[in-house]
Order: structure tokens, then sequence, then C-alpha cells
């Protein structure tokens, strides 16, 4: 199957002719003067009145059946005004019409030149038809009919075409008053006008001509092709997973096309031959069909190469980083699938030499600056068809990266539930296929799985296999990326609600690997998980203690230097906080109170990694207002710890300031900072004016600020240098004030 791209690159060479059997659409017209002998000009949007009079003067129209020309409603029931009675122009409506036979030319792929001819002015009202049939010929050359539906408000009246088993229902009702509907359709094709349900359909019929010698145009027939198409795409959605068959296909178009003019129905020559030939074989094939960009974009560092007439030339030297995505969707429905960016690789792609001009794409050189050398970028642009089989769609999505593939499978987990929630439903299937590919692709390098963290990409996944029911992948997830760092805090009521649906045993070695893989980057988390699993449901004890064991072993203690850069900034991230103290201590309380114990000794005896201030008061005092009717041990313990801490500096002597001395602690021994500690040592001196240049005063100021010294600070602008104004207060004295209010109040909450 290594061939599958050269195959069917060698079939769709063959398609070379574009058009198919009809072409349809609506453009915008200037209002027209239409008139009909005995009636008059008519106006349009069509009035209901003047419909009327165009009925009293049109006849009933007949059918052709041989050789016979019959009237009969219960064939065709619209009535028609002869060509001969109806005359339609304007300043603009040539131009117009001539825009509508390019269009048609090029929907229909007819070479040479083509021109219309009113045949008949149709009115349909309420109730009016026209049964299935074919157009007998009206005029030497013709070859097809073309519809102009004139603005006239109805309901109904969609047109069918049918050719060589294929079949298209048109609408040809005008979206607005300032546009007409049209269809074109080749002589052969069998076609009907379903009934009319209300209001009056006007339409302009014209028969297509094209004149001089030789054969009349036919819609193009690439039967065979299609059929070897289809054949070739079913072979290869029925192949094995593992065979190295590409789980897709991209095939380059010819012609140029930007993000705004990319669609189906806009597509040039050849490449509108190949989509309608593919979209036929991929609906038999049961193939996905999108139109997407494909770009390819390069970048490096570029060396220097030969210099002539006076100008250095590059060359490219190493490619550092390379990219190769599919993005900007459209569908064959006309619609914008909501899908980010997929990668593709030189192995999808038909022919496989389809992209061998990338590399002839001219390079934007940047010129050396500091210590960077020359480096380059390049970027390759083109539309592309890509398709897939849709029993490979899942290994497809998981491909494009989690913001994808985790909103796809949300996606096919809500129709499946909307659907009723049945096992064997193909939905679930493929959400399940899906999912699976899913978790073997997880990112696995550390930032990438941080990141993926971050995102809430975790919690979307378990919470998508929870929906589905599925325990084996959930455990599995856990047990692989979650306990291997793809773990964050938003994760844990959804790690909670698995282990509680697993065995005892089970769940209690999921816990342990989670807390005992993440403790050292993320105590706090592992600490709210392990209280979670303590509380009304828990776990038994005997099950959650290895966790508790875990959890103390990895209780942050300062040591980092050993640890690889990224760990020492993940640590610096999660510091301890007193939310890692209180839950630690509550959650081994329940478990084992030794363990309880034997944390809240490691924690005091680190005060520089657990400050009392900013930590283990808050934690007690958190521990405090929850009220336990039987205080535990560990956290008594604390709770007196604290207070041991509080009462010494409560009962310190505090007195404002006698005179005008403040700590001079300045840690710098500039001139400047010399003449700031002088200055805040000096009992009799209130003020200090630095007139110095603003780097110097930027420096003293920053200094006063990094050591909270007793200082208001300001800044005289009179004269230059400018002077910096330093004039002393009571901040300390103030902040003792406050330390002390807190202290009591603090001591208040905690007394026994």
């Amino acid at each position: 199957m290594s061939s599958l791209t050269a195959d069917l690159a060698a079939l769709l060479q063959q398609v070379r002719r574009p058009g198919d059997f009809y072409a349809a659409g609506t453009a915008e017209i200037h209002t027209p003067r239409l008139e009909i002998e005995g009636v008059g000009p008519i106006a349009l949007p069509l009035l209901p009145v003047q419909a009327e009079q165009i009925l009293a003067v049109a006849e009933q129209a007949p059918y052709g059946r041989g050789t016979e020309t019959l009237v009969d409603t219960e064939v065709r029931r619209t009535w028609q005004v002869d060509a001969a009675r109806v005359h339609i122009g304007g300043r603009r409506w040539g131009e117009e019409l001539a825009l509508i036979l390019r269009r048609v030319h090029e929907g229909l792929g007819v070479t040479g030149e083509v021109s219309a001819e009113l045949y008949k002015l149709l009115i349909y009202d309420a109730g009016g038809f026209f049964v299935s049939h074919r157009d007998t010929e009206k005029a030497a050359g013709m070859f097809a009919t073309l519809v102009v539906v004139l603005p006239s408000e109805h309901t109904g009246g969609e047109l069918i075409i049918r050719h060589r088993g294929r079949e298209v229902r048109l609408d040809l009702h005008p979206g607005d008053p300032c546009e007409v509907a049209f269809a074109a359709f080749y002589a052969d094709c069998r076609h009907e006008v379903l009934p009319v349900a209300s209001g009056y359909r006007l339409a302009l019929i014209y028969n297509l001509l094209r004149r001089g010698r030789g054969p009349l145009p036919e819609a193009p027939d690439y039967a065979r092709q299609q059929g070897e198409v289809s054949a070739l795409l079913r072979a290869w959605a029925t192949l094995a997973e593992d065979t190295g068959a590409p789980c897709k296909l991209v095939y380059p178009l010819e012609h140029a096309y930007t993000e705004a003019e990319l669609a189906f129905d806009t597509l040039k020559g050849a490449d509108a031959a190949v989509a309608g030939v593919l979209a036929a074989a991929a609906r038999s094939a049961d193939c996905d069909l999108h139109l997407a960009l494909l770009s390819i974009e390069e970048s490096g560092w570029a060396e220097y190469g030969d210099s002539r007439w006076g100008e250095v030339e590059y060359e490219i030297g190493e490619v550092t980083q390379s990219s190769q995505t599919l993005h900007d969707w459209r569908g064959a429905d006309g619609g914008r699938p909501a899908m980010a960016a997929l990668p593709f690789t030189d192995e999808e792609v038909c022919p496989p030499d389809a992209l061998a001009d990338a590399k002839e794409t001219e390079p934007e050189f940047e010129e050396a600056t500091g210590n960077e050398g020359v480096s380059f970028e390049r970027f390759y642009q083109r539309a592309a068809l890509v398709l897939w089989p849709r029993a490979h769609r899942p290994r497809v999505v998981a491909g494009g990266g989690l913001g994808l593939s985790l909103p796809f499978l949300s996606e096919l987990v809500q129709r499946w539930e909307d659907g009723g929630h049945e096992p064997a439903d193909p939905i679930r299937d493929e959400a399940m296929r899906l999912a699976d590919y899913i978790r073997q692709g997880w990112p696995e390098r550390d930032w990438e799985r941080r990141h993926a963290t971050e995102q809430g990409h975790v919690r979307a996944f378990l919470d998508g296999l929870a929906r589905l029911g599925d325990l084996e992948q959930r455990t599995a997830f856990v047990a692989d990326q979650v306990a291997a760092g793809a773990y964050g805090a938003a994760d844990n009521r959804t790690i909670l609600d698995l282990l509680r649906q697993l065995p005892t045993g089970r769940a209690g070695e999921l816990l342990t690997a989670v807390i005992a893989n993440n403790g050292r980057q993320q105590a706090d988390t592992c600490a709210c998980l392990l209280r979670l699993a303590s509380e009304p449901p828990s776990l038994p004890a005997e099950a959650l203690r290895p966790a508790a064991r875990a959890l103390v072993g990895v209780l942050p203690d300062g040591q980092t230097a050993d640890e690889p850069y990224w760990t020492v900034r993940s640590l610096s991230r999660h510091a301890p906080t007193s939310a890692l103290v209180a839950d630690s201590l509550i959650a081994l309380e329940r478990i084992d109170p030794r363990l309880a114990s034997e944390a809240l000794e490691k924690i005091l005896s680190l005060p520089a990694v657990y400050p009392m201030d900013e930590l283990l008061v808050p934690a007690a005092l958190g521990l405090r207002n929850a009220r336990p009717s039987i205080e535990p041990a560990s956290i008594g313990a604390l709770r007196r710890r604290v207070l041991d801490h509080l009462e010494p500096r409560i009962q310190e002597p505090l007195e404002p300031p006698a005179d005008w001395r403040r700590p001079a602690e300045v840690a710098c021994t500039c001139t400047y900072c010399a003449d700031l500690n002088r200055f805040l040592a000096a009992e009799d001196m209130p003020e200090w004016r630095l007139k110095a240049a603003e780097r110097a005063r930027q420096h003293v100021q920053s200094m006063v600020v990094r050591h909270r010294c007793d200082l208001d600070l300001s800044l005289d602008t009179r004269g230059r240098p400018y002077t910096l104004l330093c004039t002393k207060n009571q901040a300390s004295y103030n902040r003792r004030l406050q330390q002390r209010q807190q202290d009591l109040e603090h001591r208040a909450q905690l007394a026994d």
C-alpha cells in the first residue's frame, strides 16, 4: 500500500476537464426593465396584482411527448409567455447576464463560445409544478437550459436535476430583492419542478447554444475514474492502522487561492474537476473530504555567500525550526469546520513530489545584529484537498494536538449522550478510540505536560472518559500521565471521583503514586488531594497510609541544589503555603496521628522554609476556626507553638522614638548610602537634602524602599541637578503598633 499516493495521483491526473452536469448560484443585479405585451412594465420583486395580470395574458404551458405537444395539468401546471412578447433590458442587464453565463460556462465545463437565447417566461402560481422530464432540442446548437428566477416572493418550487444516478435539489429562491437565482443543466438531464406552496415563481428560460461545427458539449463523465478512486479509498479504509499506510491524504491544488476565496464552489479548472470526483468517491467510500490551506515554514541560521557588485549574498546554513500544517478548513457543504491546524508528513502528500517547488521559495534573510548571526525564514503556502477514512478520524484528530482532539472528544460524547447512551453506539466506539489515541499521544516533555495541565486539558480528558464510563482508560491515564507530572490543583476532584470507583488496593496505589511523584513540585496540591481522600466517604486508613507517608516525605525542606533548573523554578512557583500546613495536618491526623506529629516536627524544624508569621500563624488560625470538638494532637501542638511565638512580642515595650534617630541598616557602601546611614543615625537631623544626578538619586531612593527606612521622599525640581528631600517619619513604630494589635487579636483567637 506504499504506492497509495502515487496510484491516487495517477487516477486524478486523468481528471482534467472541469465542470458538472449542472451549475447554480445567485447573482446580484440592478433591477432590469421587464415588459410583457398586454401587461406593460413589470415591477420587481413581482407584485401579486401584476402576477394575476401576467396569468391573464399567459397560456397554459404544454409538454412534449415524442413528436407531440400536449397540455395536461396532471403532468405540468404552469403558465408561459412566449419570448416574442417579453422584453427585458436595462443599462446593466446585458452585462449581468453575461456574468451569469460566464459562471455557467465554467460550472458546466464547456469549451468554446456559448450564447443564451430567451425561450419563454414561466410563471408558477400556488400548486404549480412540472413532473420529471427531459428538454427537447428547441434550436440548432442547443445543448443545455438556463433558468433565471427573478425576484418573486414564493415558497416551494424547488428544482430537482438527475443525471447518471446523481441527483441535486436546488431552491432557486432569491434571498434578496436585488438578486436572481439561476441554474443551468445539460439537455439530457431529467429534471422536475416541485409544487409551489405559496406566492408566484417567475422565471426566464433560456436555451444555451453553441454555434459552429463539431459535437455539442456534454457533461464531463468521470464515472470510471470515480469508481476506481472509490475502490482505492475503500481499500485504504479497511487497512489496519499499524500497516504504515498514511492516516490522511493531502492533494495540493494547481491554482493559487487566498483564504478569503477558498471554497469548493470557487475552485478553478482541473482543481474543480478533481474536487468533484474526490467528493463523490469520498461519499461512497465513507471518507471525509475538506479543503485547507497548506503551509510550510522554516527558519534557522544562514551563512555568508559570494559578494557581487558590492552586495553581500547569503545562503541557508542550518534549519533549526520547521513545521508543516493544514489550516483554515472548508467543508464540502460550504461550511467552515471549527478545526485547529493539523500537521502533515511528506508521506501523506499526493503525488509524492507535489511540494518539490517548496524548496525553490526564496527565503528572507535578516542580517546579523549584536552577537547573533544571520538568520532566515522561508514560508510556502498552497491550497489542498485533504481526505481520510471516517474510520481513521480518531487517529487524524488526535494528531492535531489537545486543542483539537479534546473539543472533538467532548462533541462526540455529547452526541452519544443525546442519542441515548447506547453502549453499542458507533459514536461511543469512535469516542473511545479517539480517547485511546489522546492518552497514548499525551505530551511527554515536562514543559508541554505542565502547559496541558494549566490549560485544563487533564480535567477535560478525565471528565470525558468518566462520561463514557471508561474506568480502565481513566485509571491508566492517571497512572501513566498524572503520576508523571500532568497534574494540577483543578484535577483533584476528578481524580478523587476515580479513586472512589476503584478497588481499595488499586486506589491506594494510585493515590500514593500521584503524591510521591508530584509532591516535590506541588506539595500543597498533593496535601489537598490527600485531605479530600480522607473525607467521608473515605478510603480505609490502611489504603491511605502509604500515600500519607509519601506526603510527609515530600514536604518541602528547602533543598533544591541537586534539582534540575526547571525543577528549581517549579519549586519557587510552588513554595509552601499555609494551606499546605493545614491540609497536611488534617489529612494525616485522620489517617495516622503519628505521621501528623512527624510532619509537624519537620515543619517546625525548618523556620526558613515555613516562616512563623507568613505560614504557621495563618495555618493555626485556619485550623482553629474549624473548631473541632476534639482538637487533634498535632494541631494543638501547632497552636501552642504559635502562641509561644506571639507572647514575647506582645510583652515587648512599645514606645515612640524619643528623638530623630532611626534604624541605619542600609547595606550599601557607596558614598551616597554612607551619607544616608549617617543621616538615619543622627538624633538631631529630621531632614536630609541630596542634590545629585538622577542616577544617584534613583539609587538612594531604591535603597530607602528596599530597607524600609523611616523616610518620606519628595523631589525638589528647582535648579539643576534636582534635589531628593528625605524626611524622617515613624513608620517602624507604626508598623509595630499594627503588629501588636494583630498579635493581640491572634492570641485571643488561639487561646484555650
